[in-house]
């Protein structure tokens, strides 16, 4: 079907932003409102990509939750042109799938479909790990050739309630030190088994923070050489990490890693000490900055780039209370990256279980549409979108894997 966006709420925000491609305005719509757990997802959730809910402001209800799999979630749903949503269960959303046929789907919202959408088939690994574990049960896979792995599901600054206020890691407060971290090696040994039967493109690594981050460095770089050597040097690997000083950039850019992404994740320095207090204390806004800078040196225009939580800065107690006034602190922060040619990119809040944002009101669809509108003509603006050395999805996230931001879709589908 064609996208039927005769739902008022829809018709509404289609008026509103005649230029935007219908697929950003249903996926940023279904990233704010979430979507219902139905028997339809469950069904799905038996042979599609899984998903740990990591992402998810809600786990699955427990009374549907069936044999213990931990397939019972879609990673993702896919839309007639490729555009990728992510899956954020919330049992209040308008939005369900409803089965259309044999192997047929629709997005509904209040009941009337929307879109036709697909979902990934999981592939079947003929190998297994050395303990005998399957390989899908330890890889991580977030797309049919994209891979996320965990350097460490624990965060340092949990320990002094230093956690960022949006982020899972940090408000399940593992009770580890970094001394004692070890490398992810089934999650290693999984992706170089899965690399001599599926296509990896790419690998981002990522996790909690350790307050030292010359350590943090020297971790992240065991870890991503040791994986380089099994997935061989095509798929390029992006670290999520910290900011790290010229010599972790170089440790980082010598055990393999194609692209860094240490992320400031709110502009106004106001706010730092609100949303991101750990880094707040250990690194600071300025020199997170300066290290920034130093990473574009190492790997170069266009592989370094930084995220920003949009509307953490609205759902904050302590934040702004005007969205216009939230876009125009973004927006000057993009510029002023881009002028030093650092990437700036942006995820959706979401209200992540456990996090000071579980029971937030989440901005409106129409401030993440105009952010994603204003971003896209600040980057075509800049020139950036011509300069990402190690190759390009559409924009410096995968627009595959990467499925709850929305700043990869403007550039592919607009051309």
């Amino acid at each position: 079907m064609a996208y039927d966006f005769s739902d008022p709420r829809l018709a509404d925000l289609k008026q509103s932003y005649p230029e935007t491609p219908d697929s950003i305005i249903l996926k940023a719509d279904m990233l704010r409102e979430g979507i219902r757990y139905t028997k339809e997802l469950a069904d799905i959730g038996q042979w599609t990509i899984p998903s740990g809910t990591f992402l998810s402001r809600e786990d699955i209800p427990k009374e549907e939750a069936t044999g213990g799999s931990v397939f019972l979630l879609p990673n993702l749903m896919i839309l007639p042109d490729d555009t990728r949503i992510n899956t954020e269960l919330d049992k209040d959303s308008p939005y369900t799938i409803s089965k259309e046929g044999e192997d047929a789907w629709a997005i509904c919202r209040n009941g009337r479909p929307v879109a036709d959408v697909s979902f990934p088939r999981r592939p079947t690994f003929t190998q297994t790990l050395a303990d005998g574990s399957t390989v899908e049960r330890a890889l991580g896979q977030r797309a049919e050739s994209c891979v996320a792995l965990v350097h460490t599901a624990f965060c340092e600054y949990a320990k002094n309630s230093d956690q960022c206020a949006f982020c899972r890691i940090g408000n399940a407060k593992i009770k580890q030190t970094p001394s004692r971290i070890k490398r992810p090696n089934r999650s290693i040994e999984a992706c170089g088994l899965a690399a001599e039967e599926i296509d990896i493109r790419h690998i981002v690594v990522s996790g909690g923070a350790f307050v030292d981050t010359a350590l943090e460095a020297k971790s992240y770089a065991r870890t991503i050489s040791a994986l380089r050597k099994v997935v061989g040097q095509k798929a390029r690997i992006t670290a999520v990490c910290q900011a790290f000083d010229e010599d972790g950039w170089k440790m980082l850019k010598d055990a393999g890693a194609s692209r860094v992404q240490p992320n400031l994740e709110v502009w106004d320095e106001g706010l730092w000490m609100e949303i991101v207090p750990g880094k707040a204390k250990a690194v600071g806004k300025a020199e997170w900055i300066n290290r920034l800078k130093s990473a574009v040196d190492i790997f170069g225009v266009g592989e370094v780039a930084t995220n920003f939580v949009a509307g953490a800065e609205l759902a904050i107690e302590k934040g702004f209370t005007n969205p216009e006034k939230a876009i125009e602190s973004h927006l000057e922060g993009y510029t002023f990256l881009l002028e030093h040619n650092i990437v700036p990119v942006f995820g959706f809040l979401t209200k992540g279980k456990g996090t000071r944002f579980e029971g937030a009101e989440l901005p409106s669809t129409e401030f993440y549409l105009t952010l994603g509108w204003e971003r896209t003509k600040l980057m075509d603006a800049s020139g950036m979108s011509d300069r990402y050395g190690s190759g390009i999805d559409a924009d410096f996230a995968c627009y595959k894997c990467v499925t709850h931001k929305t700043c990869q879709d403007y550039p592919r589908l607009l051309g």
